[in-house]
């Protein structure tokens, strides 16, 4: 589907995929990469540790049912901590 319009509370999100099948709309987003603090310590890092898949359930669109499929990385620090990006989903 090509169309150009913004979606309710994806405004800071890439948009990669978009499908529907059996009356779904799935919409598959993730976060551009940015460097975060760390909550333990408070270093900076850019070093992804892992890519995890989340289902979320977004409005409804055109009235099918809607689901995001939110790529979420989480980060490793140098100090042995691992946590998730900040999302504004």
């Amino acid at each position: 589907m090509h169309f150009n319009m913004i979606l309710p509370g994806l405004e800071d999100v890439k948009v990669t995929q978009m499908e529907e099948r059996a009356g779904v709309f799935r919409i598959y987003v993730e976060i551009p990469k940015h460097v975060h603090k760390c909550p333990q310590c408070g270093e900076t890092t850019s070093n992804v540790h892992d890519y995890r898949i989340q289902k979320v359930q977004h409005l409804k669109l055109f009235e099918r049912s809607t689901y995001l499929y939110y790529r979420k990385r989480r980060y490793a620090c140098v100090c042995g901590k691992r946590f998730a990006e900040f999302n504004p989903i």
